[in-house]
């Protein structure tokens, strides 16, 4: 740049090409907030703000490649979910979802034997991003049936009462009542 006082040393200048988001781990979370997501993608290490539909919050930038948010309150529903980097913006190609915490109303059948493999029914609301199913403290194999059912296989336990308790995206539940491990 040339003035009359004289002429300056050129200052560089870069261009910074938008972010692209390839994945978004959970794509859902707790209405409550909260929750740790990762966003995976290209260059996102300059990233300044997560849109969670229209809240921003601040990401944690791990590389390039990779940054955690962790999302906050929001009503139950799904929104856009957006990465904001200097070089412009992404949107996930799928939605976030925001999830009630779930309730578990019961199951059947109420017993099993000590060796586990006793197949139980479990009902309850929002149920569809079930992630873990314990009784007592141990993991059992599950299957998500709807937004209103799990069956899991019993694990093996000794004689005995236990609770059985569901994880979701949204919060964890414990079922009204015990399992018995009958002999």
């Amino acid at each position: 740049m040339t003035t009359p006082a004289g002429t300056s040393n050129p200052v560089p200048f870069y261009y910074v090409l938008p972010p692209v988001v390839l994945d978004v781990s959970p794509s859902s979370g707790p209405v409550a907030g909260g929750g740790t997501i990762t966003v995976t993608g290209r260059g996102l290490a300059t990233a300044t703000a997560v849109l969670f539909g229209g809240t921003a919050v601040t990401p944690t930038v791990l590389s390039d490649g990779e940054l955690t948010a962790v999302s906050p309150a929001h009503a139950a529903g799904e929104v856009s979910l957006a990465v904001l980097a200097v070089g412009g913006s992404a949107t996930a190609s799928e939605a976030f979802g925001f999830v009630a915490a779930p309730t578990v109303t019961g199951f059947s059948p109420l017993t099993g034997p000590p060796a586990g493999g006793t197949l139980v029914d479990i009902t309850g609301t929002a149920l569809s991003t079930t992630t873990g199913v314990t009784f007592g403290a141990v993991p059992a194999t599950f299957a998500v049936l709807s937004d209103t059912r799990v069956a899991a296989v019993a694990p093996s336990q000794p004689p005995g009462a236990v609770t059985i308790a569901l994880t979701t995206t949204g919060g964890s539940a414990t079922a009204p009542g015990v399992f018995l491990y009958l002999l």
